[in-house]
Formats: structure tokens, C-alpha cells, sequence
């Protein structure tokens, strides 16, 4: 709500600085008012352009690594974090791995193609 205020409200809103003081005086004031505005709806909206970079939906994309591999139940780590996982294919310790999705608590993974290293600590991810 107060988003609105801020972004289209101020403007309109500022069109009472004309009934209340004088012309040169009141453009003084809401000239600026404007830009402001306008810059920040503009800072908005690139906010809510930029890609989920938290949560669950932030998961999904992401690569880690096979951490373990028991019976039925794979550990995996995802930046910094282990997991549980869910893979259609047989998988490996060290082994790399992208997110496919998440389903409950537990990640649906599979492999990422043969010759790529997981970095060492130390290395670059880049």
C-alpha cells in the first residue's frame, strides 16, 4: 500500500503545492517531488525484475555436489547447505549435480556432464 502512496501519490498529491502557494514557488517544490518520484519507481521496478535470490525458489538452477550416497538416500551440498536428494539416475560422491526442482524438503537433482571438477576450497566457482 504505502508503495502506491510513494509512487503515484507524491505527484498527485504535489498538484495541491499549486492551489497553496504561488506559481514559481510551488514548481520549486514539486518539480523535484516528480524526480523522486520517478526515480523511485524506477529503483522498484528493477527490484522486481531481478531474479529470486532467496528461498525455495532460488534453489532451482543451482549446482552442487554428491556429498554421500546410501541406499536410498542421497546428501547432497548446495551453496554451503546439504540435502537431501531425489535422482533419476544413478549417482556418485564428488559427483556434480544441477537442481531441478524442490519437493518438500528434498531436492530432485540430476548429474551435470563428465570433465567438470567441483572447486576445491580456495578456488574460483567463476
Amino acid at each position: 500500500m504505502w508503495c502506491h502512496v510513494l509512487l503515484f501519490g507524491m505527484p498527485v498529491f504535489g498538484l495541491l503545492l499549486f492551489w497553496i502557494f504561488p506559481l514559481p514557488v510551488a514548481l520549486a517544490m514539486y518539480v523535484p517531488l516528480s524526480a523522486f518520484s520517478f526515480w523511485l519507481a524506477m529503483v522498484v521496478m528493477r527490484a522486481l525484475r531481478s531474479p529470486v535470490s532467496t528461498g525455495a525458489e532460488a534453489l532451482r538452477g543451482r549446482s552442487g555436489r554428491v556429498v554421500t550416497v546410501d541406499a536410498e538416500d542421497i546428501i547432497v551440498q548446495v551453496d554451503g547447505e546439504l540435502w537431501r536428494a531425489k535422482s533419476g539416475e544413478p549417482l556418485a560422491p564428488e559427483q556434480l549435480i544441477d537442481v531441478l526442482a524442490l519437493e518438500g524438503l528434498t531436492l530432485r537433482v540430476s548429474s551435470r556432464p563428465a570433465g567438470r571438477v567441483w572447486p576445491r576450497s580456495g578456488d574460483s566457482c567463476h
